[in-house]
């Protein structure tokens, strides 16, 4: 029992250059197998085409096919198809249909004709394995990145498929909640014999569970697999991969702080009866790099939405000393954003479009766009929609948007979200030379500790609803 791919050739346009051409592979039901490789590389596009997506939901099969033990998952029905091979997006916001956890579980189960009678207690079962029945009334929009990804898992678990598929599945949890979805995705491919197949740049989760890991390099799958237990650090490296552990820079020295341009007093916020920021005090200075670090569902999201404006609040946030409350729209752009989900935020047509609305009044745009395309990866895309890109190429348009404008205060929710060794140094060092070159203040959030010490002038903590300053980076 695989996935096999028998002479691929696959592209996102009917008549330009195919992501794949004549492609084969094959992936055993038997193994947990780990796909990894640089950004963009299409390791989600073969999930894709395996979960029956693509062609029918994008892009242009020219020749070849994907099976599924045997099957095509394409031409099947919904209902036969999310029962052979069930999908876990790196967005799992892109794949929720209704309000709350319980009715997106009976939506789940609905679809595939599951006994009105047997829904409760199935819905119960998954919810207890993936230990979050204390979810079940809780709205999705409530929920943190971390616990949206295990209300997908619960929702592939009461489903039941033969196979699952897994992209960056970890992207948005700390090490601890990754940990236990690790368990769990292995008890599911050993209790219930689900084959699985995940995409992921990093490999320190899947250490103790995965049985091989292959790298897919310029639309090659490269010859041989890796063994999880004993690989090669330098051969990981090469390839993009992110190696735990490993530094991404030498540590620089700390800038000298500017003035205070950005204060929070006693900031408060609360969904219902529960609350997720409590009294947060801090101050921000121009020229300094924060990193904001914290468990899954602390509050991290929360905390940067109250600072866009997304979430109302108690307490008094200052920007230059003025309310922010009272003056947000007069800040044109002095305050800048990138959320943990870039196409939100999307406004152009295309990618070099979404560059130059950053740059609109600039007589150098045309010039500055290409420079921003190239330096990040994305000029051979510029003439197309940015919800065509993937998650990873979006979220680095989405941070090379930001740092078209002249921000006084870049925040950023997760930059280095999905994204390989390469990137995430790339967008790292984009950032912070645009903080330092316009003496703005940094602040971003990261579940990856090694990027806040080599990176952050000052690493924070947000635990229990409050923001803790540590004085030992290395934690």
């Amino acid at each position: 029992m695989s996935i096999q791919f028998k002479s691929l050739t696959f592209g996102y346009t009917e008549s330009g250059k195919p992501l794949f051409s004549d492609f084969s592979a094959e992936f055993e039901k038997e193994k947990i197998t780990i796909l990894t490789g640089a950004s963009g590389c299409g390791k989600s596009t073969l999930l894709y085409l395996a979960a029956g997506i693509y062609p029918h939901g994008g892009g242009f099969l020219h020749s070849g096919d994907v099976t599924v033990e045997g099957s095509l998952p394409e031409p099947l029905s919904p209902k036969k198809r999310c029962l052979l091979a069930g999908m876990m997006f790196q967005n799992p916001e892109l794949q929720f249909c209704m309000d709350t956890v319980k009715n997106e579980l009976v939506f789940c189960l609905e679809n595939i004709c599951t006994a009105p009678e047997a829904i409760e207690k199935t819905i119960d079962q998954a919810l207890d394995f993936c230990e979050i029945r204390h979810l079940k009334d809780r709205t999705l929009l409530s929920l943190s990145g971390g616990e949206r990804q295990k209300v997908m898992l619960a929702c592939i678990t009461a489903l039941c498929p033969r196979w699952l598929l897994l992209d960056e599945p970890f992207a948005n949890i700390d090490n601890e909640a990754a940990r236990a979805i690790a368990g769990k995705l292995k008890e599911l491919h050993q209790k219930f014999h689900m084959g699985i197949l995940a995409v992921d740049h990093r490999l320190d989760n899947w250490l103790s569970i995965a049985d091989e890991v292959r790298v897919l390099e310029n639309g090659t799958l490269l010859p041989g697999a890796i063994n999880p237990a004993a690989f090669d650090e330098k051969i990981l490296e090469s390839h993009g991969i992110i190696v735990p552990g490993r530094s991404y820079r030498p540590k620089l020295s700390l800038s000298e702080p500017g003035e205070t341009i950005l204060e929070l007093k006693d900031v408060s916020l609360s969904y219902g009866e529960q609350d997720i920021l409590k009294s947060v005090t801090a101050s921000f200075c121009r020229g300094i790099i924060y990193a904001v670090v914290g468990e899954s569902g602390c509050g991290k999201s929360s905390l940067f939405g109250v600072l866009s404006g997304l979430h109302k609040y108690r307490g008094s946030i200052l920007f230059q000393g003025k309310e922010l409350k009272k003056n947000r729209k007069k800040l044109g752009g002095r305050m800048g954003f990138v959320t943990q989900n870039p196409q939100d935020q999307f406004v152009g047509g295309t990618v070099r479009q979404e560059i130059l609305t950053s740059l609109k009044g600039n007589p150098k745009a045309a010039d500055i766009s290409e420079e921003i395309l190239r330096g990040i990866r994305l000029w051979r895309y510029r003439d197309v929609s940015p919800y065509l890109l993937s998650q990873g190429q979006q979220r680095r348009l989405g941070v090379a948007a930001l740092m078209a404008y002249d921000c006084q205060v870049l925040v950023c929710d997760e930059p280095t979200y999905a994204q390989d060794r390469i990137n995430t140094m790339a967008i790292m060092e984009s950032l912070c030379q645009q903080a330092r070159l316009h003496h703005a203040a940094l602040i971003f959030s990261t579940h990856d500790r090694q990027l806040a010490k080599d990176y952050a002038d000052e690493i924070l903590q947000l635990k229990g609803g409050v923001l803790h300053a540590f004085s030992e980076p290395g934690m």
